[in-house]
């Protein structure tokens, strides 16, 4: 009995949200309004929400089943018209309730929208009993993959891109995240620091995090010496190849389990938005990734919020990106629309529709259940790790995060524990070009004497990490449709398509294509450096003989932290401009210790050493200088970057269940966290 109170309250309480924000958009806007002359207009407004209700019962889904093509390849454009119509037919039902065109239903609409679901998502009574989502979950649990019996506790592993320990101790203090201050405030979880290795992206840790080995990552570039190809970590075909390799060492850590906005699957049994899924010819689409499609479409008001969200990101992000060019407090990196409206589809269409599908497997009871929230990352690369428009994104996880929270004590059939945690950090950086007025492979060439340096762009955007996931949402949507659509549905296609392209020098210029004879492959601060035309890849010694000069130029060059190269017996050396450390026996020569500056000198010695020990990995390795006021230079047009090494980007977080008694050997790298969150895991299951 109290049980349907309960729920029969939170009706209630629903309905009063939707009378109130209805009044309030109705006194906003002229032509959606409510005719007072009429007798008993207020009672209109009492029954409307609940007429409007019960047409999107009878309507919606029959008109996402005709269209349903179109929705899946415009980002559901057709559902948000549909919500609009169906608004403006309960409006003839109502003559106290006046609407003049579609287009006041569609802003009217969107205004409900925006109060009904910030105050009912406030409130924290939207993932509870509301009659849509009760239909949504019951029928993601009849479509979706089936729960085994004997599961009866879960893991939800969720990842916050780009966020060192540094930066989030930081949005603690200053109140952004108080959902993560609850959970440490109450003892249940405690915060870590740990190191993610080299390179510091999200392949490698992630390679690292679910498999337990880094399958020999070299960095989110490489150069292809047998194919004689760039390769890059966001390309499918590319990242299959690492994550076949990685995958060999041992079990996947998410098998069983659902896989959400990444870049490996971790072996998942349910893959939505991963980039090594992406048309994988030895992969079927699943029941279930098909089914949460669907549903996504079919509710109501996920839908909406999520273009809604998409669209304030976009005109915030504008208003940011003219803002910092006139701080002088950074590095101003230009940055184009179409990247910003990249950004906006993977930072928050991507975050809700993210948010919904964990809500999905939570009901299901799926056993682990993994997402990666990738807004912080992109922000921070074009402002800063503790801007303001960095830590607000930080505060809309941490919304999110209490709304799981709430979910997991009401809706879920087990109970779940929560892992909170980072790939990599951001250090403050500055480009290289825009100190030195050239590029790296312009700098290498011409010490090698290969050729002149080019001309450096102004603008040089490639494939990211944003573009990838662009991608996925493309290649998803391509294949949940059912028939070949036209007009309408591809132009949609189209626009999808210029979306995920990767970005050239501005709309006139194409890439400058790098020097003949020599390529730099940049992630971040760390670059590879490889001379075309040698199949192995060559040692000191060999590099000392052809390009007399060049090592000891890059090495003593004011933007250049250090250089990594192979020896003749095997071994390693990293080369700064006043010493020089040998990686296997640890012997330093001259007056400076190339590593000094960096931190934990063994930690790096094991890391450079295994680095350059990859097959793939560059003929030399370049690291950007740590600057004295605390910022890295990059090889890359951003203004806080990682991948390489100094300052915080090798240092993520990690919140984890006081009760898996965390220790410091589980957070020396990928590979012991990857053990430590296995034995996490065992115990869940053993005490299932």
């Amino acid at each position: 009995m109290q049980t349907l109170l309960g729920i029969l309250g939170r009706y209630v309480l629903v309905w009063v949200i939707n009378v109130l924000a209805l009044l309030l958009a109705t006194s906003l806007l002229p032509g959606f309004r409510f005719d007072t002359t009429q007798p008993h207009w207020w009672t209109v407004a009492l029954t409307l929400p609940i007429e409007f209700a019960l047409l999107l019962i009878v309507l919606r889904p029959l008109l996402l089943f005709l269209t349903f093509p179109l929705n899946t390849l415009t980002l559901g454009l057709p559902t948000l018209l549909f919500n609009g119509i169906i608004l403006f037919v309960a409006a003839q039902i109502q003559p106290s309730f006046v609407i003049e065109n579609l287009l006041d239903a569609l802003v009217g609409l969107a205004v409900l929208t925006v109060i009904t679901t910030s105050v009912v998502g406030w409130l924290g009574i939207d993932e509870a009993y509301p009659f849509f989502q009760s239909v949504i979950y019951r029928l993601g649990r009849r479509f979706g993959p089936p729960r085994p019996r004997e599961v009866t506790r879960g893991l939800l592993i969720l990842q916050i891109d780009g966020l060192s320990h540094e930066s989030l101790k930081r949005a603690l203090e200053r109140g952004r995240m108080p959902t993560v201050t609850a959970m440490l405030a109450r003892g249940t979880h405690r915060l870590h620091r740990w190191n993610c290795g080299l390179p510091s992206n999200t392949p490698a840790v992630q390679a690292g995090l679910f498999y337990g080995a880094r399958a020999e990552v070299p960095g989110y570039r490489w150069y292809d010496r047998q194919q004689k190809r760039l390769r890059v970590a966001s390309q499918p075909e590319d990242l299959r190849i690492l994550e076949k390799q990685a995958a060999a060492a041992g079990k996947g850590l998410l098998e069983g389990g659902s896989c959400i906005n990444s870049f490996m699957s971790g072996g998942a049994a349910k893959c939505l938005i991963t980039v090594t899924a992406i048309r994988d010819p030895q992969r079927e689409r699943r029941k279930g990734e098909v089914a949460d499609f669907n549903l996504f479409w079919l509710s109501p008001y996920a839908y909406t919020k999520a273009i809604l969200a998409a669209l304030w990101d976009f005109a915030s992000a504008l208003f940011w990106a003219f803002l910092g060019r006139f701080s002088g407090g950074r590095p101003w990196v230009r940055i184009t629309p179409r990247r910003l409206a990249q950004r906006a589809v993977a930072k928050a269409f991507l975050s809700e529709t993210a948010y919904f599908w964990i809500k999905q497997d939570m009901v299901r009871g799926v056993p682990v259940i993994y997402s990666n929230f990738v807004g912080y990352d992109e922000v921070a690369h074009y402002s800063q790790p503790d801007a303001y428009e960095a830590q607000i994104s930080l505060a809309a996880i941490d919304r999110k995060l209490r709304r799981l929270l709430r979910m997991m004590r009401h809706g879920a059939p087990i109970s779940y524990e929560v892992v909170l945690l980072s790939d990599h950090g951001q250090t403050s950086s500055i480009p290289f070009t825009k100190l030195y007025g050239r590029s790296l492979e312009g700098l290498a060439a011409e010490l090698a004497g290969l050729a002149d340096p080019a001309p450096v762009p102004q603008l040089r955007e490639t494939r990211t990490e944003v573009t990838s996931y662009v991608t996925a949402l493309l290649a998803e949507l391509q294949e949940t449709r059912a028939d070949r659509p036209a007009g309408a549905a591809v132009r949609g296609e189209r626009t999808l398509k210029r979306l995920s392209r990767p970005l050239a020098t501005s709309e006139t210029e194409k890439p400058v294509a790098p020097p003949a004879g020599v390529k730099a492959c940049a992630s971040g601060c760390l670059a590879h450096l490889y001379f075309e035309g040698h199949p192995e890849p060559l040692t000191l010694h060999e590099i000392h003989v052809a390009y007399p000069g060049l090592v000891e130029g890059l090495a003593s060059h004011p933007g250049i932290g250090f250089v990594v190269a192979r020896q003749q017996d095997g071994e390693a050396v990293v080369i700064g401009g006043g010493g020089l450390r040998n990686l296997h026996m640890g012997e330093v020569r001259g007056q400076v210790d190339p590593l000094a500056s960096y931190g934990d000198v063994e930690i790096w010695s094991r890391e450079l050493r295994e680095l350059i020990g990859y097959e793939a990995s560059g003929d030399l390795i370049v690291n950007g200088a740590w600057l004295p006021e605390g910022r890295v230079v990059v090889f890359e047009e951003q203004s806080s970057s990682h991948g390489g090494l100094g300052g915080p980007q090798t240092q993520p977080f990690l919140l984890a269940p006081a009760s898996w008694k965390t220790h410091a050997s589980d957070l020396t790298a990928p590979e012991k966290l990857h053990a430590h969150l296995l034995g996490g895991m065992q115990q869940i299951q053993e005490a299932s």
